[in-house]
């Protein structure tokens, strides 16, 4: 179903290359200094509306015990966050871990924002669900949670991924345990099932739970797109003998039933276990890309591929970790004609690559313009999982989470771009 081609976006790939050479980009992205912390907390979310707001959810500590998910908006791009809401209303039901953590999403109008988790039973912790709220962005009040998995027995179910289509229907894709943890042949500490639901009416009712997938990789998130009228998800799949690669599968009729899965590329990567990072998609121009991380061929590195057909073809992958040691963890955002990538990587020439963690960043426009690799900022203690936002008129808003004596903190670093 999905196949290599040696033609297809090959102008992409062919820029990326001469970007990572040193050829002519056209622009940069520069940070402020420092990034500023935003409290306790980790796992930070933004959303930079067209009205110059800037709106953030962050994972908090709750005061007895387990973690709460609280909404914060900022009317001077960053500059102060004055006003803050609860979003979930069990106490401490939120589960945040890795690629676990919360998400915040908008309708395309902007009218209405959604929030999904992973939240926790408290009488039965070991079964989790997938939650959902919403509210209004003129007057904030947040909707009492639903669990949008429909089965009844306890299970997992996390790692959750939600992305809103352009006709405005809402998409829920997580890792599920409904179906047991079956073991691919070969494949060591077993596997598990992709399931997803959407809503029609901006998050009121949910669809019957669909099956996209069995043999999946047990921790790494999923990662939606939308093109050409189809409906795509993308995962980490386990196949015979503990290979753990990038695969996708389209929906021609919104997510009714999926196509056969297929790899984005065949890196190859042996591994005995989860490694915890799964892959980020979207679209651009008409124009669908897809960024992951593997360590096939012994060789720790972010990939980007390109296809110009809705995810049938793709061009050759293109390293995008060039001179990064211990990659890891990218995600991707578009804003209109701008689309970014972002990772955690370490300074290979620094302390023979044994140097601090930073964040990375890289932009790419739908006129073939591609900004350098930059090393955005860094952390003063551990840092982990950066997520990145694009603003009007060239601002970049980065977040991370950042661990200092034990004490988590969300962060935040603005940027611009230079011409």
């Amino acid at each position: 179903m999905f196949r290599l081609s040696l033609t297809v976006a090959a102008c992409a790939a062919l820029l990326l290359g001469a970007a990572e050479k040193g050829g002519p980009v056209g622009f940069r992205a520069s940070f402020e200094p420092e990034a500023q912390s935003l409290g306790a907390g980790k796992s930070p979310k933004f959303y930079a509306r067209r009205a110059q707001g800037l709106m953030l959810v962050k994972t908090v500590p709750a005061p007895g015990g387990g973690a709460d998910l609280v909404w914060q908006s900022s009317l001077d791009l960053g500059e102060s966050f004055p006003e803050t809401m609860k979003v979930n209303h069990v106490p401490g039901e939120v589960y945040d871990h890795g690629e676990n953590s919360p998400q915040l999403l908008t309708s395309p109008d902007e009218s209405t924002m959604y929030a999904v988790w992973n939240g926790r039973d408290p009488k039965n912790p070991e079964s989790g669900g997938i939650r959902f709220s919403r509210a209004g962005t003129m007057r904030t009040a947040w909707s009492p949670a639903v669990t949008v998995n429909d089965d009844t027995k306890p299970a997992s179910h996390g790692f959750q991924t939600a992305a809103v289509a352009p006709d405005g229907t809402i998409y829920i894709a997580w890792l599920d345990g409904r179906d047991g943890r079956s073991t691919t042949e070969g494949a060591t500490g077993g596997t598990t099932s992709i399931y997803m639901t959407k809503s029609t009416d901006g998050g009121k009712t949910w669809a019957k739970n669909v099956r996209v997938s069995t043999n999946v990789c047990p921790c790494c998130r999923v990662s939606w797109a939308f093109v050409n009228g189809r409906v795509l998800i993308a995962w980490r799949y386990v196949e015979k003998g503990d290979i753990r690669d990038i695969y996708m599968a389209a929906s021609e009729d919104k997510g009714a039933t999926w196509g056969t899965p297929g790899p984005v590329f065949k890196d190859g990567w042996k591994i005995k276990g989860c490694p915890h990072v799964g892959p980020a998609m979207t679209v651009m121009a008409g124009k669908l890309y897809v960024t992951w991380f593997t360590e096939g061929s012994n060789d720790p590195a972010i990939y980007m591929a390109v296809s110009s057909d809705g995810g049938k073809t793709f061009a050759p992958r293109t390293k995008l970790s060039v001179g990064v040691a211990d990659p890891t963890h990218p995600q991707i955002v578009v804003n209109e004609e701008r689309l970014a990538v972002v990772f955690q990587g370490r300074d290979a020439k620094v302390k023979g690559g044994w140097g601090k963690m930073g964040v990375y960043y890289r932009e790419m426009h739908a006129d073939g313009g591609m900004s350098p690799l930059v090393r955005a900022g860094e952390g003063k203690g551990a840092l982990t999982y950066p997520t990145a936002q694009l603003g009007l008129s060239g601002r970049i808003f980065l977040g991370w989470t950042e661990t200092v004596e034990g004490e988590g903190k969300a962060m935040l670093l603005r940027g611009r771009l230079e011409k």
